[in-house]
């Protein structure tokens, strides 16, 4: 499986750890000098940047300009599978939600609000994610992928609970209200 990984510098590593891959960061990469062309021809691309409510346009860490609707709606993404970790993603108002679609994404799975996927080690979407990614791999139906990496997040989640670890329990709830968007009428 063909995968491609942009994300906040600062999250390099758990989304290195979440997408199997060595992830495009930004910085020192950003909307000027992020080659679009290697969108084209992956089969999963992970996105781990800061989005805002309504906006147009994905953030760095250093708040420079990742990405924007417009570069998307200019690339050709041949029926991949997004999975994105940016929050504001699914929000009724998502231009970029709407992008990725026009783009051909074939899914997008994504969460409303903020979302939690951590730094360094894994939690919430970041973990929802990467069971994702690996039932994928295994050429698993994404729909029934997707389902079936909540369970084990909502399993995970409890003994997160049992053990005391509130910041990953509360974060493993935001994940499971991810959802799959596809295009109407593709």
């Amino acid at each position: 499986m063909r995968i491609l990984a942009y994300c906040c510098e600062r999250f390099a590593e758990s989304t290195r750890q979440a997408a199997g891959v060595k992830p495009i960061t930004c910085p020192p990469v950003d909307c000027a000098s992020f080659d679009l062309r290697q969108l084209e021809g992956q089969d999963f691309i992970w996105f781990d940047l800061h989005g805002e409510p309504g906006a147009a346009w994905w953030l760095g860490d250093d708040g420079s300009v990742a990405m924007t609707a417009a570069q998307l709606r200019e690339v050709d993404l041949g029926g991949a599978i997004v999975f994105a970790v940016n929050c504001y993603l699914a929000d009724d108002n998502s231009p970029m939600l709407d992008a990725l679609l026009e783009a051909g994404a074939r899914y997008v799975v994504g969460g409303s609000g903020r979302n939690w996927g951590g730094e360094r080690t894994l939690m919430g979407a970041g973990l929802l994610g990467m069971r994702f990614r690996q039932l994928l791999e295994r050429e698993w139906d994404p729909m029934v992928g997707l389902a079936v990496a909540k369970q084990w997040l909502m399993l995970s989640a409890a003994a997160d609970q049992v053990m005391g670890k509130g910041r990953k329990t509360l974060a493993a709830k935001d994940a499971l209200e991810f959802r799959a968007f596809y295009r109407h009428g593709v």
